[in-house]
């Protein structure tokens, strides 16, 4: 394989970079990286982005990568990379390091920077933080002389605010306030209360800066705290620049369901261009290349790219002993990343490896890691209205090529949409499991009004509208009425056509089966083993009790279908007491696949 001038393999002919950038995985101290490298392999500037955690971190996935795009384009190097215990890196998040994860996460800051330099040979750096990731850049910026620039998106001032806010909503998860002395149990961590202690210590008000040091701050909206902080760091000697924030909030929000655009990184990138000018005099170096592995505990990664000209990216796991003939293929959970919200496809990935079972976790077209149709990658491809069958042939193609024989396909919400779908075009699929799947079919152009309004009925609209609060709020304009007909509208037609189905059955005008009953006849008939997890309670299993019963029991002409209700487990697998119930069921029902 060809070597780029900087010592990394480089992408074959046919995989396609983004832009003009060359994208480019990267391991290193056990984790996953993305390497974008300005054209020709040339520049001074390297910068470090530095992710937010948890929710921030999945929102602002996409346009991260964007950004990392742009960089290189304008001459910068720019390396993308995870903490310990989140994306892909081999650490658990639930498992402290002795440091501590706070800690732990500054410091792989300085080790991401160390790499950078020694790889491609820039002098200088520039950290670039999102949110928590901000933060956590300030602060590694701190320990360093070699950094020329901060850049802080929506930065978070105090971690006592941060810790509160997610005390508060790890409370609402679980209906009850932390105990003191105890873990914080939020998401995919399990944070310490030394660690908790860390954070709340933090405050960049009282940061002290070398002076010359440059800072660009993009504050979500105007702040006291902001305030104070520019005033501070100009009295140090720092240049600080506050932007604007415009067209940044998709890194804090997307639309849920349509195509949508992402960050519009214009007025970082012209800062940049004048704090820290590109220079083209400096020649990148030419270190050995070491392996594109992730080692670790029974389990080892690897980074791929495949598809059409290489768009689609994702991570083989693989058993660390034994050659496996079976792969599941991991698929995003709606718009998430493809290591999943609390990194529930990581660790479901190498819970199959300990059982001697092989996994990809791949991002469809225009999500995660994978590039979108050509000329559209800035824009997140539609949740449920895409057609992701190429993505899961190039999966399966890829696999195949690789000795493996035997495929199936987990997904959660829209990921399930479209593993049901996939399984219907492609016969290499013999088992599904399904979390959670909100729909079988689309209704019509007005999937997000469905899905948000089939749970109630138009009168019970109609009553709550004419009480004194909801004429309040109709005459306020917090009542999105229109969304509401649309909604009722197209519940309606999934109803009425429903029923037409079943009294033209009747008289033998039609087939018995609707569209989801004979989509699950079709795969039984094939041998293909499904099985349907629904969380407690949740409006998910509304589609499939009209079809299959509420407690499955319309399975019993399906063999090979099961469906199972998971106590405390919530629409994203957040809660892990939920969430290991689910992986657990999924692991059992997938192994006695593998025997």
């Amino acid at each position: 394989m060809a070597r780029l001038p900087w010592g990394i393999p480089a992408p074959p002919t046919h995989v396609a970079v983004g832009y003009s950038a060359a994208m480019t995985p990267v391991t290193f101290n056990n984790t996953l990286g993305w390497l974008h490298a300005p054209r020709g392999g040339v520049g001074r500037v390297g910068v470090v982005i530095c992710p937010s955690l948890m929710a921030d971190a999945l929102l602002s996935h996409v346009s991260l990568r964007l950004l990392a795009d742009k960089l290189a384009e304008a001459g910068y190097w720019a390396l993308r990379f995870d903490y310990p215990g989140t994306g892909d890196s081999t650490a658990e998040g639930d498992v402290e390091p002795p440091e501590g994860h706070w800690k732990a996460w500054v410091k792989s800051i300085g080790d991401a920077a160390d790499w950078l330099r020694a790889t491609t040979g820039t002098k200088d750096l520039v950290f670039c933080g999102v949110r928590v990731g901000a933060t956590l850049a300030t602060l590694a910026a701190a320990q360093r002389d070699d950094v020329e620039g901060i850049i802080q998106i929506a930065p978070v001032i105090r971690g006592n605010s941060y810790v509160r806010q997610c005390l508060v909503q790890a409370q609402l998860q679980t209906g009850h306030p932390l105990p003191p002395d105890e873990n914080l149990v939020f998401y995919e961590f399990s944070l310490s209360p030394r660690t908790l202690d860390e954070i709340r210590l933090v405050d960049l008000r009282k940061m002290k800066f070398t002076g010359g040091r440059k800072v660009a701050i993009f504050p979500r909206s105007e702040s006291k705290l902001v305030d104070e902080c520019i005033q501070r760091w100009s009295a140090d000697g720092v240049q600080v620049t506050r932007g604007e924030w415009k067209n940044l909030e998709p890194l804090m929000r997307h639309l849920v369901i349509e195509e949508d655009t992402l960050a519009d990184w214009s007025d970082v990138i012209a800062w940049l261009q004048k704090a820290a000018p590109y220079d083209g005099t400096v020649k990148a170096v030419n270190p050995p290349a070491t392996p594109l592995k992730l080692p670790g505990e029974g389990f080892v990664e690897t980074p791929m790219r495949f598809g059409r000209r290489g768009r689609i990216f994702g991570v083989l796991c693989q058993p660390a002993q034994g050659r496996p003939d079976l792969a599941v293929i991991i698929t995003n959970s709606g718009r998430d990343p493809h290591y999943g919200s609390c990194r529930q496809s990581v660790t479901f990935a190498r819970q199959l490896a300990h059982k001697g079972i092989a996994s990809i976790r791949m991002d469809f077209a225009g999500l995660g890691d994978s590039l979108g149709p050509t000329g559209r990658e800035h824009l997140l491809t539609p949740m449920f209205e895409s057609d992701r069958v190429p993505d899961f042939k190039g999966a399966i193609d890829e696999l195949e090529r690789l000795g493996y024989r035997r495929f199936a396909a987990q997904g959660l919400c829209a990921g399930a949409y479209h593993s049901l779908h996939a399984a219907l075009s492609e016969p290499r699929l013999s088992a599904l499991m399904l979390v959670n799947i909100p729909l079988f079919t689309l209704p019509g152009q007005v999937v997000m009004n469905y899905l948000t309004y089939r749970g109630s009925t138009l009168a019970h609209y109609v009553e709550r509208m004419f009480s004194l609060d909801g004429l309040k709020r109709l005459i306020g304009g917090k009542v999105d009425l229109m969304n509401i007909i649309r909604g009722q509208l197209a519940q309606a037609r999934v109803r009425t056509s429903a029923k037409v189905q079943n009294v033209a059955a009747k008289v033998g005008m039609a087939d018995r089966l609707t569209p989801a009953q004979r989509m699950i006849a079709e795969l039984s008939a094939r041998g293909v083993r499904t099985l349907f997890l629904f969380s407690e309670g949740q409006s998910e299993i509304d589609a499939f009790a009209q079809e299959f019963g509420a407690a499955g029991e319309g399975l019993a002409s399906y063999p090979g279908t099961e469906m199972r209700v998971i106590e405390h487990m919530d629409h994203d697998m957040s809660h892990a007491p939920g969430r290991k119930v689910g992986q657990g069921l999924m692991v059992d029902f997938i192994a006695s696949r593998a025997q």
